[in-house]
């Protein structure tokens, strides 16, 4: 089967934003901003993406840092630009002044967050590939989604801009939008002289942004950097400012499945037709829907399958049937690989694979320090193994094989030999545009948790026990990782769709 490797941007809510999921509300003197500023009243402003008209005294600057691999426990040195920013007011508009040097990359664009305030979840997303505007929205609290263009939402667009790339130096952004529009469904600013917003920056740096999400920030793993904006003048506006609160979840080691050894050659077809899987056995399973973006689990919503594994000393193949009467290009299956049983929860890392109708991806995600999920060629990496998915009858076929000794310990990918144990959980996307919405979970003793499955390779002759070795002993995780899990997953899916061959 030909494989085509597809770049996998940061489109994660994590790029747009950390402060939408597993909240607590604070105020802003418990969670004080990076930098505070004044917009002062400005009669009007020419957008012509130049700082002519803006008064210095009135200028800030704030740290953005990449969504990259290092955690912020890391002690490795985080790379840091400098924006420099300004905002003025008049009776109708909010304007924005912003200049970002080109130290590390072009600057392609730029997104300004407006919240802290209740139904206020305004941006003004800045694009100077093409220097165009958009007035965009977050959804509301605990939807896990990027933001959409107002008229998403029912509302209007309000917001003007200019930009300019000075290649080689950095990229000037100038920019309006109403400061009081009355568009309560795009979620946009309604202020007035003393009151005051936040702000989070979010920047474009060598990617664009109509093609993946901001991959630097204000607000992410390194540190949660925010702007008091007042209007006028500082009257001690009281801002709310949501922040992560640990939670705790659950996920459960279930059914341990063994890879018995048979030394044999398959054609990986998306199909059972190899005599060797007549002689696997067959492991039964259910998932059941899930919708991370508002994190209501569907418990009667069950898909029922099986799978299948073996090994032969090279490489392991795995057979997973899941029930599905229609063929849709956003069907994916995926799996998460560990090598321990708390892989959800270690700096370590996930293997990652999701096979689709016509391609295969192996991909990592590190859930601990917050980065999005990259391909394993796009870290160093190898994208190594084969799959394929057929439909038979009413049921999916997922076919896939991996290496036992990968040798790529920076695409994540684990080594195993007979006799040790890997872990797996699973999810697929059915007829979704949205990303996985069917998940491997179960209730244990109330909480909703994720199965996670041991995975045995038997040793050359040794013969399967056949037995059902459900363990119901429970690791907690924070709704953080939770989050970080989810929400990296669907935009896999969501650009795998978008750049399947037509």
């Amino acid at each position: 089967m030909k494989k085509r490797i597809i770049t996998i941007g940061l489109l994660i809510l994590l790029s747009y934003s950390i402060i939408g999921f597993g909240l607590q509300q604070v105020t802003a003197e418990e969670y004080p901003p990076a930098l505070s500023l004044i917009a002062p009243h400005k009669a009007s402003i020419f957008l012509d993406a130049s700082n002519s008209e803006w008064d210095d005294y009135y200028q800030g600057y704030i740290d953005v840092t990449e969504f990259s691999d290092v955690s912020s426990a890391s002690t490795e040195a985080v790379d840091i630009i400098s924006v420099t920013i300004n905002f003025a007011h008049n009776s109708t508009h909010l304007h924005v002044y912003a200049f970002i040097p080109e130290d590390y990359g072009i600057v392609n664009g730029l997104l300004l967050h407006f919240f802290g305030k209740p139904g206020m979840e305004d941006g003004i997303q800045m694009d100077a590939v093409y220097d165009t505007v958009l007035d965009v929205a977050w959804a509301d609290e605990g939807v896990y989604e990027p933001p959409k263009p107002d008229e998403f939402l029912g509302g209007t667009q309000d917001a003007k801009a200019k930009t300019f790339r000075h290649i080689g130096v950095g990229t000037y952004f100038e920019g309006t939008k109403l400061i009081n529009s009355g568009d309560s469904l795009g979620k946009d600013i309604a202020l007035g002289w003393g009151q005051a917003i936040a702000v989070e920056v979010l920047v474009w740096v060598g990617t664009q942004p109509d093609v993946e999400g901001p991959n630097w920030g204000s607000i992410n793993q390194d540190g949660f950097r925010y702007i008091r904006l007042d209007i006028g003048a500082n009257q001690g506006d009281e801002l709310d400012i949501y922040v992560p609160e640990p939670m705790e979840m659950n996920y459960v080691v279930g059914e341990e499945y063994e890879a018995e050894y048979i030394s044999t050659s398959i054609t990986i077809d998306g199909q059972d037709t190899d005599s060797v899987w007549a002689d696997v056995i067959e492991y039964n399973l259910s998932i059941s829907g899930y919708d991370f973006n508002t994190g209501t689990w569907y418990s009667e919503d069950k898909l029922d399958g099986s799978l299948k594994v073996f090994h032969d000393g090279t490489n392991f193949y795995v057979l997973f049937k899941i029930y599905d009467v229609t063929i849709d290009e956003q069907d994916n299956t995926m799996f998460m690989i560990g090598k321990t049983e708390n892989m959800l929860n270690t700096t370590d890392g996930i293997d990652f694979v999701s096979v689709n109708s016509d391609e295969y991806y192996d991909q990592m995600i590190i859930p601990s320090d917050g980065s999005g999920p990259k391909n394993d060629i796009d870290v160093g990496g190898s994208n190594d193994g084969e799959g394929n998915i057929t439909y038979q009858g009413n049921y999916r076929y997922t076919e896939f094989s991996k290496p036992m000794n990968p040798n790529d310990p920076s695409g994540k990918d684990f080594d195993f030999a007979a006799g040790d144990t890997m872990f797996i959980s699973y999810l697929i996307a059915q007829d979704s545009d949205t990303g996985p919405n069917y998940f491997h979970m179960k209730d244990a003793n109330g909480t909703v948790a994720f199965i996670v499955n041991p995975v045995r390779f038997l040793a050359e002759g040794e013969e399967p026990t056949g037995g059902d070795n459900q363990n119901t002993f429970s690791i907690g995780f924070s709704t953080i990782d939770l989050f970080l899990i989810l929400a990296a997953l669907s935009p896999v899916v969501l650009l795998v769709y978008r750049r399947k061959k037509k």
